[in-house]
């Protein structure tokens, strides 16, 4: 299958809604594998994870169909003072490069994105677009720098930006530490699992358990409901999300009280 944008869209559509942005090691081991063994145990064992776990195991899929790409790093827009913690992949395709997401939370593009100035996309009703924007620290000497927005109430909003410098291994070992541990993650204010569907996105925040519609402008909470026991808990991580997790690990995640958010996030 030779690399084409033809063929990077479904690749992209079916990671994106193949696995589920879910945060639940953060409360239930304070650790992860991002080694290629590790990813392939968690992620074909019926879990989800985060950008670290989804991008790199969307980047290593695409790498083994042949595409050239690199990882970089982005900084969230809705944590500006924190470090850059979201992986991404940059790839190239017939002469041109796009970035592929495929786990960027409630927020995560269902489909490529070209790396070009004003490019826009409406993905399953979505729209995002790609900016260039002035760099973070000023002119002197500073690389390019991109940022992908959605559009929602008729505003463009920024979700995160990045340069396209390669990025390492180490960088994202970094991220995610911060991710496990800090207490200033977003990843810290609550248990959360999110997957789009067809026509909108569910959403599983703490025992909340939210339905949105796409509508004509974005997203819109059209179903909201408190799940009502641990059993229900278990029953709604499987059949809505594709998580299973033992019985110890869904009593733990259920007993757990539930957080405060701190406004920083889009769930």
């Amino acid at each position: 299958m030779p690399p084409s944008f033809d063929n990077l869209l479904p690749i992209h559509r079916k990671h994106s809604y193949g696995w589920s942005f879910e945060t639940f090691d953060v409360f239930l081991t304070g650790t992860n594998d991002l080694s290629p063994q590790g990813l392939a145990r968690k992620l074909t064992s019926h879990r989800g994870g985060w950008c670290f776990e989804l991008n790199e195991w969307l980047a290593l899929t695409l790498e083994q169909e042949g595409f050239p790409l690199r990882r970089l790093m982005a900084r969230n827009v809705y944590a500006p003072h924190r470090p850059r913690t979201h992986q991404i992949c940059l790839v190239e395709v017939e002469g041109e490069l796009w970035t592929a997401d495929a786990g960027f939370g409630a927020q995560t593009p269902r489909e490529p994105m070209k790396l070009e100035d004003g490019y826009e996309r409406v993905q399953d009703g979505l729209p995002f677009r790609t900016s260039a924007v002035p760099p973070e620290q000023g002119p002197l000497g500073e690389p390019q720098a991109w940022m992908l927005q959605s559009r929602h109430q008729g505003q463009w909003k920024g979700l995160y930006r990045f340069t396209l410098e390669t990025a390492s291994p180490a960088d994202f070992e970094v991220g995610n530490h911060f991710h496990l541990t800090s207490p200033k993650s977003t990843f810290a204010d609550a248990r959360v699992a999110t997957r789009p569907i067809p026509g909108g996105r569910k959403t599983l925040v703490d025992h909340v358990l939210k339905t949105y519609e796409t509508g004509l402008d974005g997203e819109v909470l059209v179903a909201e409901e408190t799940v009502p026991s641990l059993s229900a808990y278990g029953k709604v991580l499987e059949e809505q999300f594709g998580v299973v997790v033992s019985g110890p690990a869904v009593d733990r995640l259920w007993n757990l009280e539930p957080s405060v958010s701190r406004g920083n996030s889009p769930l």
